[in-house]
């Protein structure tokens, strides 16, 4: 009776029972059953396509961990953070640091300990590039500037490291 539906089921039992003699009195709660089946095949009419959203939302549709989305975030803060106009200065490089600062929390959050000694780098390297860059005055020189690179080639090889380690959960 597998991939049977339930009506179809009843309807069985019920022409079953109708000629059974003794389990006779067991037809009255068979059309109980069906009449409480009948009642609740509107509710689940809609409920069944909103438990469908619930699981796919739930499940980020693409199978993949949440690490590999928080990941590409972070990828694509850090694109954010390199194409900066000049002309928006300091500002403009602080404002990107936040984002790239708040998309590497949510990847640590999401990768869990799993990752959490390439996620505890990038973090330091992120870290030790935001205190050069609040260090330098509003109009830095090409020499202070220049001593940003090392910080920025640290983040750079700490994200990859990263990258590296989640992708084979997410590629």
């Amino acid at each position: 009776m597998i991939g049977t539906s339930p009506r179809r089921i009843l309807t069985r039992v019920d022409a079953e029972l109708s000629d059974a003699g003794p389990r006779a009195g067991l037809a009255p709660r068979i059309a109980a059953l069906r009449a409480r089946l009948d009642a609740r095949r509107p509710l689940l009419a809609l409920a069944l396509p909103a438990l469908i959203a619930v699981v796919a939302t739930g499940c980020g549709g693409s199978g993949k961990p949440a690490v590999c989305e928080k990941r590409d975030d972070v990828k694509s803060s850090v694109d954010q953070l390199l194409k900066v106009n000049p002309a928006d200065g300091l500002e403009g490089v602080n404002t990107q640091l936040v984002a790239v600062q708040a998309s590497v929390k949510d990847l640590a959050s999401a990768a869990g300990s799993q990752y959490q000694p390439q996620v505890s780098a990038l973090q330091s390297s992120l870290q030790a590039l935001v205190t050069q860059v609040q260090g330098l005055s509003a109009n830095p020189s090409a020499a202070a500037l220049a001593a940003l690179a090392p910080a920025v080639q640290q983040v750079r090889t700490s994200l990859t490291a990263l990258t590296d380690a989640v992708g084979s959960a997410c590629d």
